[in-house]
């Protein structure tokens, strides 16, 4: 045979060897890159629909009877954090209180009826400036999730509770969050 043929048999030999072995990296790469990107965006859904993360909140004390806010009392900033798995942490100080008068919020949260919808109820416990246990405040509200996922609205009830968890006074508040990223 001739050497030239031999090269060109040769050659093309080779370049067929290497489009089958290498093709399948390059389609299997290109996959890898849509699967990336279709997991990116099911995480992205995920988050529009769901509250876990971490919120920043603010809270404001309303009159139960008309929903007004209640006067000379400035709206709370605090911390929501949704957990995995249904549990949840609050901070938050109220007006003219320091945060040696409360403890951190814990709760549960759920899901109810839509897909954007949620309820939840945490407590922190409450102490005097002596540092003696006052009771607690349980605190139990509905939320409503924006539909990117990012915000939400909540309607609450509020218990101040006496050192025997008995009811002493009851209040409402409406909130906003933003989710921390």
């Amino acid at each position: 045979m001739n050497n030239n043929l031999m090269k060109t048999i040769n050659g093309a030999a080779l370049t067929i060897l290497m489009l089958s072995v290498f093709t399948p990296i390059w389609v299997s790469a290109q996959d890898n890159g849509i699967e990336v990107q279709k997991l990116e965006e099911l995480s992205n859904e995920r988050k529009r629909q769901n509250i876990e993360g971490v919120w920043r909140t603010v809270v404001t004390p309303r009159i139960c009877q008309t929903g007004d806010p209640i006067p000379n009392i400035p709206p709370i900033r605090g911390l929501f954090t949704f957990n995995q798995g249904g549990t949840m942490s609050e901070w938050g100080v109220g007006p003219g209180q320091t945060p040696a008068l409360r403890s951190p919020g814990h709760g549960l949260w759920g899901q109810t009826r839509g897909i954007r919808d949620y309820s939840f109820t945490f407590i922190h416990l409450r102490y005097d400036a002596s540092g003696a246990f006052l009771g607690a405040q349980k605190i139990s509200a509905i939320l409503r999730l924006g539909a990117s996922g990012n915000s939400f609205t909540t309607n609450s009830a509020i218990e101040i509770l006496d050192p025997n968890d008995n009811v002493i006074s009851v209040g409402c508040a409406t909130a906003v969050g933003t989710r921390f990223e």
